[in-house]
């Protein structure tokens, strides 16, 4: 368990904002990623002060905030910037870069609604349209996920993840992984890959980083792992978070699943060949990496149980998506 924040910290941050008597109500839900904290101020708007964990870079969080702000400006439902007296979008403390955001009310993803599902769907398809013209300079960091380096460097990315795993006995999930890797070279060239539309990725969309109102979206957050890739990425990923049962479950409902992309694709079209593409991502989308595992471990967590649970999940998802493939086929 990490050690407390001091109060003394958090007063000396909200000290750096032009809003009058703002007070730390409380920690919110804590996460292996960032540190996060509600805040109010004298006429009782609501804030959310978040301390950057996962990307501790300066350059690299101004880099999410600039798109976030971009994305906001654009009329998406995401929480607004709120910038400090000295003018940057953060502060900087000797523990860390610190954002302060408009608090946006509102409950995560209700896997019983159908509405959300349909909503999920249309403002991804939004997401990709609206941003496509957001033109930032991207700030890469190592655990931030590339699909493309299982082509380029899969090799390297394998061998790294044999030395992280030495003697932790997951001989047979390493030569899952290669053998997988094999048939991905097989199936999709990289030229077949790279012909596929591309944009910014949020790579990280599902039903905890956003909140809704009945079955409307009302905010999509946490940008951490944004990047310039493969549209499909976001919906291969999404399919499965959004279509499962449940929270923990690898069973795809294939009502969802249809509804999911038929929704977005009203928003922006799917070509053919993305659609043939999602089987494939759908499972690239859990393939374990060495950097995210080492921050795992900085983190204190086991991270062989991730390891195994990931490259389970990659086999579950072989073998379920298959029974999709004719549902998501264009109708």
């Amino acid at each position: 368990m990490r050690p407390p924040i001091p109060d003394e910290v958090l007063v000396s941050v909200l000290h750096q904002y032009p809003l009058a008597n703002l007070t730390v109500v409380g920690p919110i839900e804590a996460s292996k990623l960032n540190d996060s904290f509600l805040v109010e101020d004298a006429t009782g708007n609501r804030y959310l002060l978040r301390r950057y964990r996962r990307n501790p870079e300066r350059a690299r969080v101004l880099f999410q905030l600039r798109f976030q702000r971009e994305l906001h400006q654009r009329g998406f439902p995401t929480s607004e910037v709120i910038e400090p007296s000295a003018g940057s979008l953060l502060v900087s403390h000797e523990i860390g870069s610190w954002v302060l955001f408009t608090f946006v009310d509102g409950t995560e993803y209700d896997f019983a609604r159908m509405g959300q599902v349909a909503e999920a769907g249309r403002r991804l398809g939004e997401f990709h349209a609206v941003t496509a013209s957001i033109e930032l300079e991207e700030v890469d960091i190592e655990i931030n996920p590339h699909v493309r380096c299982w082509w380029t460097h899969g090799d390297e990315e394998l061998a790294a993840l044999s030395e992280m795993f030495r003697g932790d006995g997951v001989e047979g999930e390493l030569a899952f992984l290669q053998g997988w890797r094999t048939e991905l070279l097989r199936k999709w060239p990289l030229a077949r890959l790279d012909a596929l539309p591309t944009g910014w990725v949020h790579s990280d969309y599902h039903g905890r980083n956003m909140v809704f109102v009945g079955d409307e979206l009302r905010g999509l957050f946490d940008f951490d792992p944004l990047h310039r890739g493969y549209w499909i990425e976001d919906v291969a990923h999404a399919l499965f978070m959004f279509s499962r049962e449940f929270r923990g479950s690898t069973h795809i409902r294939p009502e969802a699943a249809r509804l999911f992309v038929d929704e977005y694709h009203h928003a922006r079209p799917l070509a053919e060949e993305e659609r043939a593409a999602l089987p494939m991502m759908a499972v690239l989308a859990w393939v374990p990496s060495a950097p995210y595992h080492e921050l795992l471990r900085r983190d204190g967590e086991d991270t062989l149980a991730f390891f195994r649970h990931y490259v389970s999940l990659m086999q579950d998802l072989q073998t379920e998506i298959k029974r999709l493939i004719p549902l998501l086929k264009q109708a």
